[in-house]
Order: C-alpha cells, then sequence, then structure tokens
C-alpha cells in the first residue's frame, strides 16, 4: 500500500515536471510573439508614412509644376488681350493760362443793344426775327386743358420778349424779359455741334448749340430751322480732342 502510494504521488510529480518546461516554453514563446509582432507593425507602418510622404512630395511638386505652367499661360493671355485692346487715346491738357469761353463771355447783360467795341465787319443775315408765331397760335388752341396752359405761357412770353439772328459769323440771342434782359452773341467758330429737332408738324423747331468748352445755348420754336441748322454746320468751327472724346 505504501508502495502504490508512493508512486501516485510519484506520477503526478514527474508529470508536472514534464508539463513544467513545456508552459515555460509556452510563456518564452508567447513573450516573444508579441515582441514580433509589434515590431513587424512599427516597420509596415514606418514604410507606409515614408511612401505616403513621397508620394505627397510627387503630388506637391506635380502640382507647383501645373500652377506655374497656368500661371505663365494666364500672364501670357492677359499680355495678349491687352495687345489687342486699342490705345487709350491722349487727352490734350489744355495749354496753362487758357481757358475756353463758355456762354458768360459772349453774354450782355442788362441790354439787348450791340456790345461796345464789338466789331463783327460786313454780315449776311440769314434770319432775324422773334420766334414761330404757329407755336403761339397752336399752344393758345390747347390752353383749354390745364396742363397746356404752363406751356401757352411759356409760348407767349418767348413771342413777346425773344428774338434771334444768325448770321454768317454768329448766332445771336436776345431776350427782354422783365426778369432779366441780355443778349448772347456766339461766333460760329466757337460752335462745335448743333442739333435741331422739328416741332408744329415741321413748321418750325427746337435748336441746340454747343460751345467748345461744352455749354449749350437753346433757340427755342426757330422757324426755318433746318436750313439755319445746315448753315451753322458749314461754318461752325472744329471741335476740340476733349468735345470728340466726351461724345
Amino acid at each position: 500500500m505504501q508502495v502504490i502510494t508512493s508512486q501516485r504521488v510519484i506520477a503526478p510529480t514527474r508529470a508536472a515536471l514534464a508539463a513544467k518546461p513545456a508552459r515555460s516554453l509556452r510563456r518564452a514563446s508567447g513573450a516573444v510573439a508579441p515582441t514580433k509582432r509589434a515590431d513587424r507593425a512599427l516597420i509596415l507602418s514606418t514604410r507606409a508614412m515614408a511612401e505616403e510622404g513621397a508620394a505627397d512630395d510627387d503630388f506637391e511638386n506635380r502640382l507647383g509644376a501645373l500652377r506655374g505652367k497656368r500661371s505663365k499661360r494666364s500672364a501670357e493671355d492677359v499680355a495678349a488681350k491687352t495687345a489687342l485692346k486699342d490705345p487709350e487715346p491722349v487727352k490734350k491738357a489744355t495749354p496753362s493760362g487758357q481757358r475756353r469761353k463758355g456762354v458768360a463771355d459772349f453774354t450782355t447783360v442788362g441790354s439787348v443793344d450791340e456790345p461796345a467795341g464789338a466789331n463783327w465787319g460786313s454780315e449776311t443775315v440769314v434770319y432775324e426775327g422773334p420766334p414761330a408765331r404757329g407755336e403761339i397760335i397752336a399752344n393758345v388752341a390747347m390752353s383749354w386743358t390745364l396742363v397746356w396752359i404752363p406751356l401757352t405761357i411759356s409760348a407767349i412770353g418767348r413771342g413777346l420778349w425773344s428774338s434771334y439772328k444768325v448770321t454768317d459769323k454768329r448766332v445771336s440771342v436776345m431776350s427782354t424779359s422783365p426778369l432779366r434782359t441780355e443778349r448772347i452773341d456766339v461766333p460760329l467758330g466757337e460752335i462745335v455741334d448743333v442739333i435741331a429737332i422739328g416741332r408744329g408738324v415741321g413748321l418750325w423747331g427746337d435748336m441746340v448749340i454747343t460751345l467748345k468748352n461744352g455749354e449749350k445755348v437753346e433757340l427755342r420754336s426757330m422757324p426755318e430751322f433746318k436750313d439755319i441748322e445746315k448753315h451753322i454746320k458749314e461754318n461752325m468751327g472744329t471741335a476740340d480732342p476733349e468735345f470728340l472724346l466726351e461724345r
């Protein structure tokens, strides 16, 4: 009984001794395996980062080259478009100390007589007289409407107090209105443009003349306006470059 007991005790001891190295090996292998896996993961991640960095560098290089080409092309396109545009005309500056004359320089206030010292020489009169009388008749006929009353008053006032004179040297507008008496004598050489629009079924028209400095003078209800417009255009002065640019 004692021998059997001793054998039973010894047998588990040998099995334990035989199993111990195996456990030690498993523990050792278990300790080594995670280390190798971590190293392999680290190597793979390092390679991936290196490849990604190289790809980024390659992408940046390509992008930079592409941007350089585009910017160069865009610059060439802008230069070509600029070259195709017409050069802007250079405005002619008015000489220092000189000034273009305007309406105020040709106006005499307080009288409709010929200005003292004015010498126009021998003149050929193209038209001399008041505005068209047909304007007064037409406006009076329409004065039964409230809207037409102000126009009728204006037409009567022009017929009573205004008169025009057009010669081969000047265009004169005289006004004897109680509010302001004045006379304007514009030389034809100072006129650079004239526009006439017919009224009253073409029997008379409104005319606007433009001076070299851009100011305008109106001649309302001018009879024979087409002939007078043609006469002014044939004898008016040459427009300055500044006037041509503004138009």
